[in-house]
């Protein structure tokens, strides 16, 4: 598998997996079912933080040539996915 990338956008996959671990050990406990769901959301917020601060300036920091702070809505996406799979179920 290749993985394209420029600046801090490998931190991404760190990130994201992360985020995804602490959702799924440590929210589920406090939150019950959508602790994962949780997860994904610190995640988002904690993607655009890291974003913003990484590709001020002029910085170009991307994954697969999206800017760090960008793959945030493509992880908000699966958060709200995870949310309605919640609610049909």
């Amino acid at each position: 598998m290749l993985i394209v990338w420029t600046g801090l956008g490998i931190v991404l996959v760190p990130l994201l997996m992360a985020a995804g671990i602490v959702g799924a050990a440590t929210l589920e406990e406090w939150f019950g079912p959508i602790g994962a769901t949780a997860g994904l959301v610190l995640g988002t917020v904690l993607l655009i933080v890291v974003g913003r601060a990484v590709n001020r300036h002029g910085n170009e920091h991307t994954l697969y040539g999206i800017p760090v702070q960008h793959w945030a809505w493509i992880q908000g996406f699966f958060a709200v996915f995870s949310v309605v799979l919640i609610l049909i179920a």
